[in-house]
């Protein structure tokens, strides 16, 4: 079973991330927090990255108030917050939020797809509160459903200039 080191290091060099993706600079370097989100199909990790609070406030800044309403109204009729922060408080282990997707509740084994995100102090330590989470493909498709073009062409912008590869417009864990 992989610790919650291993879940949230970088997989390609299974060290923890040191950089921000947008502005490059040493992530304990910036006096602000900052967010791991990681992307699996299949058992493997095909998006990762670590971005700081001002660079991911700029991204999400741009998006259009009725798509963060979208977003902010998925979060709030699809996940059952008291009852998921009484699960995690009881876990033994972080890694236990991993196991299911924190909306549907569909078993991480049972999923073809999903993602995780996890919040980092400004020192490096792991934030524990709603996030580290993991969410699967089907709950984060419902979540971008009410997006507008311009809030997907924002995030399809994003991947284009930092990710190689074609664009996912469904991705979402800069939109929180």
């Amino acid at each position: 079973m992989r610790t919650i080191d291993e879940w949230l290091a970088s997989e390609e060099t299974g060290k923890r991330f040191s950089h921000c993706l947008c502005c490059k600079v040493p992530l304990v370097e910036i006096d602000a927090p900052w967010l791991v989100n990681k992307e699996y199909l299949r058992g493997e990790c095909v998006l990762e990255y670590a971005i700081c609070q001002p660079c991911r406030d700029g991204v999400t800044n741009r998006l259009s108030s009725e798509s963060k309403e979208a977003v902010r109204q998925f979060l709030e009729r699809e996940i059952d917050w008291e009852e998921r922060m009484k699960e995690f408080m009881l876990a033994h282990e972080l890694t236990e939020r991993f196991t299911a997707c924190i909306a549907c509740r569909t078993a991480r084994k049972d999923l073809e797809s999903f993602g995780i995100s996890a919040l980092f102090d400004s020192s490096g330590a792991l934030v524990t509160g709603p996030l580290p989470l993991m969410v699967c493909k089907s709950c984060v498709t419902k979540m971008t459903a009410g997006l507008c073009a311009e809030s997907r062409a924002i995030w399809r912008d994003f991947l284009a200039k930092y990710f190689e590869g074609p664009a996912d417009d469904t991705g979402f864990f800069d939109l929180f």
